[in-house]
């Protein structure tokens, strides 16, 4: 597996247009704040920007809920365990937690700057078109 191609963004800010993105950048950073990802759609329905956050912010979402579930699944198996299951759980949520809010400040950032970047590994799906 190529490590320099895994953390590879895709930039689509090209894509749009300037006003587009000025309507829509507010609506386009809260979409990365849980379920509130539909905002744009619903607040600026016509802008490709917002509804590029908006899935950008979908799949972030749905990221953290499979991954929160994986990580109950894992207490659940090992938890039980003295000391190293609690560790291990410990450091998988500590994990989990971190990537969460990693992704979701560079989707912020991004969509405060004005910019349509793709988040890294988990960015290159379509679910909103």
């Amino acid at each position: 597996m190529d490590m320099n191609n895994t953390f590879d963004v895709e930039d689509k800010t090209t894509e749009f247009d300037t006003q587009d993105v000025q309507d829509a950048k507010v609506w386009s950073i809260l979409a990365y704040f849980g379920i509130l990802f539909f905002l744009p759609l619903v607040c600026a329905p016509q802008s490709g920007f917002g509804r590029f956050h908006a899935n950008q912010g979908l799949i972030l979402f749905l990221t953290c809920l499979i991954l929160g579930i994986v990580n109950i699944v894992l207490q659940l198996m090992i938890g039980w365990i003295p000391f190293i299951g609690k560790i291990i759980c410990a450091l998988v949520s500590l994990v989990i937690s971190l990537a969460a809010l990693a992704w979701m400040i560079y989707g912020i950032v991004q969509a405060a700057q004005g910019k349509a970047k793709t988040l890294p590994l988990i960015g290159k799906f379509t679910l909103i078109r």
